[in-house]
């Protein structure tokens, strides 16, 4: 793994520590994948998604977003999601908690310990295909903190697509431009950023474990039901 200098670290709540420093959950736990932006203030909008570990060690943690998920959301005053928000507004708009069902099929997240990404493989279940595998996702953010059953992390906007073949190519750089013009990041953290993006597909090419067929192969066990975020959970309850 090339490990790079990384922006300023989410908020989150105090005792955490590092992605890979244990104790460690077993594979089936619930895990709560949250994703702040900088500056995160307690009740600010951010993104939580309740997942099932695969595996939970030093060398960090994969696990697994089922489809049909609800997860808390970042969206707009009226509940519309962030990414409906024209692009000239999206990082000056105010935002507020929604809760969104995850859209598509089921992704494997893998996040290496002390590093600026985390690796999300993607599978096409359309028009009746079977596990046919899309591709990885590299999700640029700050590298992972950690409690007993959540992980906090801050997402870096920029992204890398890696297809099945192994050609890789970045996503979203208009956002990035108009974060930097909306005073979301800056040209020195966009650079940064960029930086990270090779790296990460430097990672690729040198076949780091995040990236190994095992992955791939890798089928979720029947038996898990679908975790829920903990407040709607004790509100069903209630």
């Amino acid at each position: 793994m090339r490990i790079l200098p990384q922006s300023t670290p989410a908020a989150v709540p105090e005792g955490s520590r590092p992605m890979g420093a244990g104790p460690f959950l077993a594979p089936g736990d619930q895990i709560d994948w949250h994703y702040r932006a900088p500056g995160w203030q307690p009740g600010d909008a951010s993104t939580i998604s309740p997942m099932r570990v695969v595996r939970d060690d030093e060398r960090g943690l994969v696990a697994w977003l089922a489809p049909g998920t609800l997860q808390e959301g970042q969206g707009t005053p009226a509940g519309e999601r962030v990414r409906t928000v024209p692009l000239d507004r999206r990082w000056v708009d105010p935002r507020t908690r929604i809760v969104e069902e995850w859209w598509g099929g089921g992704i494997l997240r893998i996040a290496p310990a002390g590093v600026a990404w985390s690796v999300w493989l993607f599978w096409n279940h359309a028009d009746g295909a079977d596990w046919d595998f899309s591709g990885w996702y590299v999700n640029l953010e700050n590298a992972h903190l950690r409690t007993e059953h959540a992980t906090y992390s801050s997402d870096h906007i920029l992204d890398v697509w890696i297809e099945p073949d192994g050609s890789a190519h970045l996503k979203d750089e208009d956002e990035v431009v108009a974060a930097i013009a909306q005073g979301r990041l800056t040209s020195a953290q966009a650079a940064q950023i960029e930086r990270h993006a090779d790296a990460a597909i430097a990672s690729f090419r040198d076949g780091d474990w995040p990236f190994d067929e095992e992955w791939v192969r890798w089928r979720p066990d029947p038996s898990w039901t679908v975790p829920q975020l903990a407040w709607i959970h004790e509100l069903r309850t209630l």
